[in-house]
């Protein structure tokens, strides 16, 4: 009776509708590392409901159309959005052109705009023997006073309307959380201190927490990040970043918007080798892969 009992009760889990899901169950994965969730999605086939990987989920906006992103089979055989940087290639100002590039707020079943706090996880798989040269930029989350200052955040544009919390990698696959923050909030000079290494400018986005993991080759890596709004004319914003479930980098005191219309708007879908030179190029034609998105909001405004 029991096991008729658990069979069942699977069954049921299985038959609630993705919207459903969304706003009931508490997950406990790499894919997100804070509980419980209010609401969530996630494109992993591990996770219940799981939402296809195709743009019909993220819906792109603000996108170089030049680059496409398509939906293949990563070399380990899961279904992966796959980016291509051929030899020479380095950000999106040169010639040629490599990665990816667009925003998106993903479901309206799970509004960025009304959380508080929020987690975005996915995994990457770089190929045996993938060379990192410099350093180039992974996914993060955005946000900003409006859907047009949010996206501004970034190349060198650096506005207290806005901010954004990408990755990147760094030569031999080191890897970091890459921030631009508002530059005129003194509070937000506390990424400049966190360890093993981090370092800031006064034009380009901060280095926060270099050498903190590394991105594997030959497999992948499970990342996700949580970004906590401050209270307005508080400096007690967050960013935190898991590898593999475990925290790696944990910054507090931050000071993330002045206003109440600063909001978290979605992810900044954007991957490339760069660097401003090309110095930072990729010496060869070379792919990476992307899989398992996963958003939650674990606390609304």
């Amino acid at each position: 009776m029991a096991s008729l009992l658990l069979l069942a009760a699977a069954l049921a889990v299985q038959a609630r509708p993705a919207s459903d899901l969304a706003t009931r169950a508490t997950l406990s994965s790499n894919l997100f590392p804070i509980s419980p969730q209010l609401s969530y999605w996630s494109t992993s086939t591990s996770i219940p409901g799981a939402l296809p990987l195709a743009d019909s989920t993220f819906q792109p906006h603000n996108q170089i159309t030049a680059l496409a992103h398509p939906y293949v089979a990563a070399p380990d055989g899961e279904l992966s959005m796959q980016a291509f940087f051929p030899a020479g290639s380095y950000n999106f100002q040169n010639s040629p052109q490599g990665g990816f590039s667009f925003y998106a707020s993903g479901p309206s079943s799970v509004d960025l705009t009304t959380a508080k706090e929020a987690t975005f996880g996915f995994t990457t798989y770089f190929p045996a023997g993938f060379d990192f040269v410099k350093g180039g930029k992974i996914p993060g989350l955005y946000g900003g006073n409006s859907d047009s200052e949010a996206v501004s955040c970034s190349g060198g544009r650096r506005d207290d309307g806005c901010f954004s919390a990408r990755m990147m990698w760094r030569t031999a696959g080191a890897g970091e959380l890459y921030t631009y923050l508002p530059p005129d909030f003194a509070a937000n000079d506390v990424v400049c201190d966190v360890p093993p290494f981090s370092t800031c400018n006064d034009v380009y986005g901060a280095s926060v927490g270099r050498g903190s993991f590394d991105w594997a080759t030959g497999g992948r890596t499970t990342v996700a990040q949580r970004v906590r709004l401050n209270d307005v004319g508080q400096t007690n914003g967050e960013l935190q970043l898991f590898v593999g479930g475990a925290s790696v980098i944990n910054v507090g005191g931050l000071e993330l918007r002045n206003t109440s219309d600063g909001r978290i708007r979605g992810i900044q879908f954007q991957t490339f080798f760069g660097g401003s030179d090309s110095t930072w190029a990729s010496p060869t034609d070379q792919y990476l892969w992307f899989s398992d998105f996963s958003v939650a909001i674990t606390e609304t405004l």
